[in-house]
């Protein structure tokens, strides 16, 4: 459902989610204000991937979301995890020329479409792995070129499922400042799923701390980080 609005890019009231008869999220009301980067955390199982999924249309839900799109109506994601066969002797170029090969702005000759690619990887600093094997890429490398799959067309609203995770701490400080390049310089609004207090406190606007249903939502400077790692143990 979309909609216009000066503040808030994304709503969600009154959402619950189950799931073979087990309630995964209930009562979850939250807001998303355009240009921030907002936080959701909480211990695993707590129902982070489950909200994700259901504002891409991918969970049955009750409730609403509602999208208040103001310019390109379009949503970008990505995983926490992309299964793939790591000996299939496929470039990043090759790997995002068949993701985004739908796309109309991809129709033409193989040059333009490389060109395109470059571009896109250097969006997250990554261009110079264009004729890398996906393969041998580390974790931090690979979820920079996801990163870039998903900013082709620009988005209005990013979303992260756990975008740390399996990364050295030199990839995370790299990362972050990519986030918030994209925040400050390209106004795109994230929303991810996150467990790294750290990383939360360093970039992020606001947090949402879920166990099913909300148990703190508000700036990020006001969380009491010691109360919170006792009350859900975060990993």
């Amino acid at each position: 459902m979309c909609g216009t609005d000066g503040h808030n890019l994304l709503e969600i009231e009154d959402l619950s989610v189950s799931l073979r008869g087990n309630r995964i999220l209930e009562d979850i009301n939250l807001q998303i204000k355009r240009g921030h980067i907002h936080a959701l955390t909480g211990p695993n199982g707590a129902g982070k991937t489950t909200l994700m999924r259901s504002l891409m249309g991918g969970m049955p839900h009750k409730g609403t979301i509602r999208f208040l799109f103001q310019e390109s109506n379009r949503v970008g994601y990505v995983p926490q995890f992309l299964e793939f066969d790591h000996s299939v002797p496929i470039t990043v170029f090759d790997f995002l020329f068949l993701m985004l090969k739908k796309m109309p702005v991809f129709l033409g000759r193989r040059r333009t479409v490389r060109k395109k690619i470059e571009e896109l990887l250097a969006a997250t600093d990554c261009s110079h792995l264009i004729d890398r094997c996906v393969g041998q890429l580390s974790g931090g490398e690979f979820r920079r070129v996801l990163l870039a799959q998903a900013l082709s067309p620009k988005p209005e609203l990013l979303l992260l499922d756990e975008p740390a995770s399996n990364i050295d701490e030199v990839g995370i400080r790299h990362f972050e400042e990519m986030l918030i390049n994209l925040k400050n310089e390209q106004g795109i609004t994230i929303l991810m799923v996150c467990h790294s207090m750290n990383m939360i406190s360093r970039v992020c606007d606001a947090v949402t701390a879920v166990n099913r249903t909300i148990f703190y939502d508000g700036p990020t400077k006001g969380m009491d980080h010691a109360d919170l790692l006792q009350q859900y143990t975060f990993l």
